[in-house]
């Protein structure tokens, strides 16, 4: 697991496909409770405490894994915290990095200032694999006014 404080209201939370088996992003009753045992985890490891409402969106990328965008909407004093959570499961995913040594192998990229970006759909599993945990993953939405302006590379 792997936490960024994005804001003093905002954290990105990235967990690894390895550790999420038998995950369905289907499943609502479960996706809920999955969240809150995400949440007490980060109590227990980071000593992150969560209290008020939060808006949880959940990215999830096949053989990747799952990001939750925590949002605190209201904090109010109480010690419970309310979850509205909204599913994403129909974007295109890219991995971003800034170095070339990491994606030089495969034939398709993007660059766009001092960036690439490759294709999660043009990259087999077992790469993914090997290369997640050093590139950040955006989806289009978080690109949609760069696309326009990169550069298709192959190699």
């Amino acid at each position: 697991m792997k936490v960024e404080l994005i804001d003093n209201d905002c954290y990105k939370v990235f967990i690894n496909a390895s550790y999420i088996k038998d995950f369905n992003i289907e499943d609502k009753d479960k996706l809920g409770k999955y969240v809150k045992m995400i949440i007490l985890k980060l109590k227990k490891l980071y000593d992150l405490v969560l209290e008020g409402f939060y808006e949880v969106h959940i990215y999830y990328i096949k053989y990747i894994g799952i990001i939750l965008e925590i949002n605190n909407i209201d904090t109010y004093i109480s010690k419970t915290i309310d979850l509205k959570i909204v599913v994403h499961n129909d974007l295109k995913y890219y991995l971003k990095s800034n170095d070339f040594d990491l994606i030089k192998d495969y034939k398709h990229a993007h660059y766009y200032n001092n960036y690439f970006y490759l294709d999660i759909g043009d990259i087999g599993q077992d790469d993914i694999i090997k290369i997640v945990e050093q590139v950040e993953i955006v989806n289009e939405d978080n690109i949609k006014d760069i696309k326009n302006k990169w550069y298709y590379l192959t190699f």
